[in-house]
């Protein structure tokens, strides 16, 4: 059993976003697992109000932004997990707007319910997490070793980034951070950080490596009161990233997978603090091994 969360920080709420949803394609007894049962757990007691009255509730309370917002979200989950509920999307809707308010109010991310929440996530999530990089992996694996050399060299070039388009993505690059440079005037913390977010995942680039490196002066006079702003929109990168590399191999987009895995390689260098960085680099091992075997390291 690994130590309770004490903090809850944005990229373990991305993660357990990603984690949601991915639970919500996989069908209903994965679903059920790692996200119905344990929240059944949650509590004992099951809320006399009827689920439409609790979401009635909720809705008041995040236009009026009450105090008792997290317990409300508490009641419901409780509520939507119950025997008697049919409504499936119910938990996981809930769940994902639970994990939206944490991220928009540090009220909500520090209140106990929201703590109670994501202990209760925690270990299913750990587990369900390991098995879906497991299958990923072994999938990964398959596809790319199955891949013909047109294919793989289309991967190459996708690995490398588009020469043709680094003018042009420079250009807008631009233009982006002057976007949120202008943000730091008036926007909120979160609405800055979800914009640099946006930024990194859209700007790596292994044509151009050192591009994103400019927002860092951008956000430098936020960092002189908040000092993890950049850390946590960075680890909140690399999680997001993650899990497209994982929805990309799912669908058999092996392009699209080794462009993630390649805007990862540029954001994180060979960081072994950032999070899901051994699940990536494993990964790009493969993908290195192929090129290897196949002798197609004078494409690179």
């Amino acid at each position: 059993m690994r130590e309770p969360i004490a903090v809850i920080r944005p990229p373990l709420v991305d993660n357990f976003t990603r984690i949601i949803q991915s639970l919500a394609s996989r069908g209903r007894a994965v679903y059920h697992q790692y996200l119905v049962d344990p929240l059944s757990r949650w509590s004992p007691s099951v809320p006399a109000e009827s689920i439409e009255r609790l979401m009635t509730l909720l809705d008041q309370a995040k236009a009026n932004k009450n105090r008792k917002l997290p317990l409300l979200y508490k009641m419901a989950i409780i509520k939507s997990v119950a025997p008697d509920q049919f409504d499936l999307s119910l938990p996981g809707n809930i769940s994902l707007n639970f994990l939206k308010s944490m991220k928009e109010d540090p009220r909500i991310s520090s209140s106990d319910e929201a703590l109670q929440f994501v202990n209760i996530l925690k270990e299913p999530f750990k587990e369900y997490s390991d098995g879906e990089f497991v299958r990923m992996n072994r999938k990964f694996e398959e596809e790319i070793s199955g891949a013909g050399e047109i294919e793989v060299e289309k991967l190459i070039k996708a690995h490398e980034g588009e020469d043709a388009e680094a003018a042009r993505a420079d250009a807008q690059s631009r233009q982006a951070l002057e976007g949120i440079r202008d943000m730091r005037r008036s926007a909120s913390l979160p609405d800055i950080k979800r914009a640099v977010i946006v930024y990194l995942l859209k700007y790596s680039d292994p044509q151009a490596p050192n591009r994103h490196l400019s927002v860092y002066d951008v956000v430098a006079p936020l960092e002189l009161k908040n000092k993890t702003f950049m850390k946590e929109a960075m680890d909140s990168a690399a999680v997001i990233i993650y899990h497209e590399i994982l929805k990309a191999i799912k669908v058999n987009n092996l392009i699209q997978a080794v462009k993630y895995i390649a805007k990862y390689a540029v954001l994180f260098r060979g960081n072994p603090e950032t999070p899901n960085y051994h699940e990536v680099d494993s990964f790009e091992k493969k993908f290195f091994h192929i090129i290897d075997e196949r002798n197609l390291w004078d494409r690179l």
